[in-house]
């Protein structure tokens, strides 16, 4: 599963990446940073489904704990592509 949430980060970056040099860089670095958040709340929703107790099965808690651990390593790919989408509007201009 962290193979498709690789995948997808660097569909997105790439977006990003197009979205800075055809339009704005300002605009790319609130395009990954709104990702950034859609992970964060995702991340917390699966955190939270996780301590219901009783309420899973063990299949059904271990995929849920596959899926907030691909977001959580989504999370830090995304807040780290932000930083240096700050950087890059900051330097280039």
């Amino acid at each position: 599963m962290i193979f498709f949430y690789e995948l997808l980060f660097v569909l997105i970056a790439v977006s990003a990446v197009f979205i800075g040099e055809a339009w704005s860089r300002l605009a790319a670095f609130g395009f990954l940073s709104f990702w950034f958040v859609v992970t964060l709340l995702g991340y917390a929703s699966l955190g939270a489904r996780l301590t219901l107790e009783g309420a899973l099965s063990d299949e059904d808690r271990r995929w849920f704990a596959d899926a907030r651990d691909g977001l959580g390593h989504l999370r830090l790919l995304f807040g780290l592509a932000a930083l240096a989408a700050l950087a890059w509007r900051l330097i280039a201009g």
